[in-house]
């Protein structure tokens, strides 16, 4: 899934790097996690926050979704946090994981963020 947003990002000229930032978060009580985002957007910034992307293929615990609230709990003011998921996860998906949630399986709703900016 991560490789199908990479060749969309490649074919609309977004320029972006994987997994060069590594976050420790909070995910519970005296809890961190480490979180390494699977996409930064290198040129397109939203309200002057860096642009991450993580795509998200469970809801379930240990699929990730702790380490994004934490993150965004941690991190809000300097990052903006893009979820792309299949629309059946979206109903299960926190609001606190994410600033923006796009589906997996049209890139067009992305596609008109990114050009807005």
């Amino acid at each position: 899934m991560e490789a199908a947003l990479c060749d969309y990002l490649t074919a609309a000229l977004e320029p972006h790097v994987h997994n060069t930032l590594a976050f420790d978060v909070p995910i519970g009580d005296n809890r961190y996690a480490l979180y390494v985002p699977s996409i930064v957007l290198t040129h397109s910034k939203k309200d002057e926050r860096a642009i991450l992307i993580e795509v998200i293929d469970s809801a379930r615990p240990g699929g990730g979704i702790r380490r994004l609230c934490g993150f965004r709990t941690q991190q809000s003011a300097h990052y903006y946090l893009i979820v792309v998921a299949r629309r059946s996860l979206h109903p299960s998906l926190p609001e606190e994981a994410y600033d923006q949630l796009f589906p997996l399986d049209d890139f067009k709703p992305l596609d008109e963020f990114l050009t807005a900016l």
